[in-house]
């Protein structure tokens, strides 16, 4: 099986700076954990949680990236972390979740949105292909859900946060690979949501259509001509932002959504109406 191309990545010393300043909001007082969050979706998540009042603690490959981030959120007052992780590699989802338990003290929140894209007719896909795409998004965020729930279950309130896609729902040619592995993921929503909803943890899944300023959409967005083919169809008249998916993720990690438990939020401006 071939790994990612940043093999000797490995959870990195944490940085972070404690400031006196808490910011209120809904999430003020918890603790979450996003993976993939040096850009687009996971960024933007970060962010969010931070202006709610959530201490954060990104993930990610790309170091310089992440750090980045990491300091213009503290920047603002929040409390955030980096460690630079390829969650691929054997052991790193665990040494993640431990590391990030212990930057500031417990995990409250975990999303799910790390991911890997791929596009081609399934004739054309080969096996190293296959394990890229489908390692990272379905049996790593696996294995760091099972790493976390010890932390998230002795909460007795704590959410996941799993991104997946409308490619789950409404499938398209040349996305076999990812849309299955996504659809693996909602169904690992549901399964988690009847395991460990009766101990306190809410499980649920954020299915996005294109996401318009998401760098993992710049291969389909060169290929759509979106104002002819797809905007026709959207009642919304406009593609999703990386915004949409933030405000949601909120929502999903804050106590409006305490009685959701397996549910899908289709983000997709009504495509699917």
């Amino acid at each position: 099986m071939r790994r990612a191309s940043s093999r000797n990545a490995r959870p990195a010393s944490l940085s972070l700076v404690r400031r006196r300043s808490t910011p209120a909001g809904q999430l003020a007082g918890k603790i979450a954990l996003i993976t993939g969050a040096t850009s687009g979706i996971g960024e933007a998540i970060a962010r969010a949680y931070a202006r709610e009042g959530a201490s954060v603690i990104l993930t990610g490959r790309r170091a310089e990236l992440g750090q980045s981030v990491a300091e213009q959120i503290r920047a603002k007052g929040a409390r955030a972390a980096f460690l630079a992780a390829d969650l691929t590699e054997p052991g790193a989802p665990e040494r993640v979740v431990k590391s990030a338990s212990e930057a500031f003290g417990g995990l409250h929140v975990l999303v799910n949105n790390a991911a890997a894209f791929g596009a081609g007719p399934a004739d054309a896909v080969t096996e190293d292909d296959f394990d890229r795409i489908a390692v990272l998004n379905y049996r790593a965020p696996f294995f760091v859900t099972k790493a976390a729930l010890p932390y998230l279950l002795a909460n007795q309130t704590s959410k996941i946060v799993n991104i997946g896609t409308l490619g789950a729902v409404k499938s398209w040619a040349g996305a076999s690979v990812y849309n299955s592995s996504k659809a693996a993921l909602e169904n690992l929503t549901r399964t988690w949501a009847i395991e460990y909803g009766p101990r306190g943890v809410n499980v649920n899944v954020i299915s996005p259509s294109i996401v318009v300023d998401a760098p993992m959409s710049a291969t389909v967005l060169a290929q759509v001509d979106v104002e002819a083919h797809v905007l026709p169809s959207v009642p919304a008249r406009r593609l999703c932002t990386v915004r949409d998916v933030a405000d949601t993720a909120v929502f999903l990690a804050g106590p409006g959504s305490d009685y959701l438990h397996g549910t899908r939020i289709l983000l997709d401006g009504g495509l699917t109406a």
